[in-house]
């Protein structure tokens, strides 16, 4: 088991704690794949599997694990698969992604998100370090196999062709 997997793990469990010691760290002080802070922290205790999932995609997200993703958002079709893995294979390298200030609105079995996400990563062609950052609102559906994203929302994809700012 390497270091990233115990660190998941870890935070996993203590989720609550290492949200709120976590919102206090600066993004470069971060080894993790991903972080998600909530916008008030005691929701991530009171709704720990909706941010545990949350970790959990975004986490996949940044390590261009598009298996997971497909279960974590079970409506991407073969073609957005196919996408990802080409987006994660020639253009982004040493992907961090940072979502912070999520705000999350319950509805019976559904869940409204509303975040900013930064993601920070290196261009494969060009060398340079690029971060692009965008304000997201996307539903989460709880079933049987816990939550997952409903619907064709392009979470996956909101920040592959917007305008990038190098570092």
């Amino acid at each position: 088991m390497n270091m990233r997997h115990l660190t998941l793990i870890r935070f996993c469990v203590a989720l609550g704690t290492a949200l709120l010691l976590s919102a206090s760290a600066s993004f470069a002080e971060r080894t993790e794949p991903a972080t998600v802070t909530p916008a008030v922290p005691e929701q991530a205790v009171q709704q720990a599997p909706l941010f545990t999932f949350l970790q959990g995609y975004f986490s996949a997200l940044a390590t261009g694990d598009v298996e997971k993703l497909s279960f974590y958002h079970p409506t991407l079709t073969p073609q957005q698969l196919d996408s990802l893995r080409n987006y994660f294979a020639y253009t982004v390298r040493d992907l961090q992604i940072d979502v912070r200030n999520v705000q999350v609105q319950l509805a019976a079995n559904t869940a409204t998100i509303t975040f900013s996400r930064t993601d920070r990563f290196v261009d494969r062609l060009s060398g340079r370090k690029i971060e692009k950052s965008i304000r997201l609102s996307t539903a989460l559906v709880y079933g049987g196999s816990g939550w997952h994203l409903g619907g064709l929302d392009q979470v996956a994809f909101a920040l592959v062709n917007r305008t990038t700012q190098a570092g």
